[in-house]
């Protein structure tokens, strides 16, 4: 079971950015929806081998 890095980075930098910044912001709506995309495109990057 081995992460590429592309697929880790492009996670961290569009979610992880995403997620801090609707934090920051105090809009909950906005952090669970990127929180939750965040985790299914993780997963799916599991998943698909």
């Amino acid at each position: 079971m081995k992460i590429k890095f592309t697929n880790l980075a492009v996670f961290v930098i569009f979610f992880g950015i995403a997620l801090i910044e609707a934090l920051q912001e105090q809009n909950w709506l906005k952090a669970t929806l990127f929180l939750a995309l965040g985790i299914l495109s993780f997963w799916a990057d599991f998943e698909s081998k």
